[in-house]
């Protein structure tokens, strides 16, 4: 091997050490959804037992999720890059205290919604169920949220609830990160109509993602090149084009309308809406500005609404959820029991 042979290999070795520093520090520097997507498929590991299939569906009858509930009476561990956490269940499924007992109160409180309102990444004493039970005492919050539940299987639960007695009031937690989606499961592509169980549950094959996890450029190529062979980033890219634009949105939306009018028709008492934005919308403001406003215009005059996304920009926005999970932080929490207790519970 000749001498100027030599020195054009090393040339470009060094190079592509200097490119890939550069690109590494570019990637950290102006980080994506791509970055916290990828650390969340490899750190979280979600209890598989407490997920209890009910049956009534076949496969294909819905888009990549189950018919299932929490399982009553269980005690589950949930683990992440940024939490390490226990969570328990009452006879109903329902997350409640490790401490206390079933609670007698003046009134109750039933809380429907997915994962963002059962809030297993954190302790109970720090969610914003938690922290809204220690303010009003006088009010028993039901805590029926299930991880990835959409409107249409808060209300399917609903129906279903062998309540003691009727709530005084029910809020509908409405995360329009995929919940738009999620209701609109008939009209959705059939490409991305059936993730597997095992993803959807149990996202544990993580044998190339082990080793890229540490380079935020890897990691970044990988997500990347996975958009085009992997479901779950290719849904997750589905969605927040969704969210972005006016037209395929507007379509979308009417799915949510129906299950929205369908609440209004089966709630039995006060009926409330609270709107969840996803950490995105804090690094994207497209889709807020699109997406609110014609989230807005199909949710029925008869339904008070609670919009958070304002309430946690003026907080710290995306800081207040996890930075490898799409999910509050504590700080998030915080702020959510906050917004909750002054815009929906000023009269109490």
């Amino acid at each position: 091997m000749g001498r100027q042979l030599r020195q054009r290999i090393v040339a470009v070795m060094f190079g592509l050490i200097v490119a890939g520093f550069v690109g590494e520090a570019l990637c950290r520097c102006f980080p994506t959804w791509h970055d916290a997507f990828v650390k969340n498929i490899v750190y979280s590991r979600l209890p598989a037992d407490l997920y209890q299939p009910v049956g009534g569906f076949q496969p294909g009858e819905r888009p990549g999720k189950v018919r299932y509930r929490h399982a009553p009476n269980a005690q589950a561990h949930f683990r992440g890059l940024e939490y390490n956490n226990w969570v328990y269940t009452n006879s109903q499924g329902f997350r409640v205290s490790p401490n206390v007992g079933e609670i007698i109160a003046e009134r109750e409180v039933l809380l429907l919604g997915d994962s963002f309102l059962f809030g297993a990444q954190v302790s109970w004493e720090s969610s914003f169920v938690g922290q809204l039970t220690q303010r009003h005492p006088k009010i028993q919050f039901l805590n029926a949220g299930v991880d990835g539940y959409n409107t249409e299987d808060a209300l399917d639960l609903l129906s279903e609830l062998p309540l003691k007695r009727t709530p005084s009031e029910v809020w509908l937690f409405l995360f329009w990160g995929n919940d738009v989606w999620e209701n609109d499961w008939r009209n959705r592509p059939s490409e991305t109509l059936m993730p597997l169980e095992g993803e959807e549950l149990s996202w544990t094959d993580t044998s190339v993602l082990d080793w890229i996890q540490y380079s935020v450029l890897a990691s970044r190529l990988y997500a990347i090149w996975s958009i085009q062979s992997d479901e779950r980033f290719a849904e997750r890219k589905a969605q927040q084009e969704m969210l972005s634009d006016p037209d395929i949105l507007t379509q979308a939306l009417e799915s949510t309308e129906r299950q929205l009018l369908r609440f209004t028709k089966e709630c039995p008492s006060v009926c409330k809406v609270v709107l969840i934005p996803p950490a995105d919308a804090f690094e994207d403001t497209k889709q807020a500005n699109v997406t609110l406003p014609l989230l807005m215009r199909v949710i029925p005059p008869d339904l008070d609404v609670l919009d958070l996304y304002e309430g946690l920009t003026e907080s710290g926005g995306r800081e207040l959820y996890f930075q490898a999970d799409p999910h509050w932080n504590p700080l998030g929490h915080q702020n959510v029991a906050e917004q909750l207790s002054a815009q929906m519970l000023s009269g109490e």
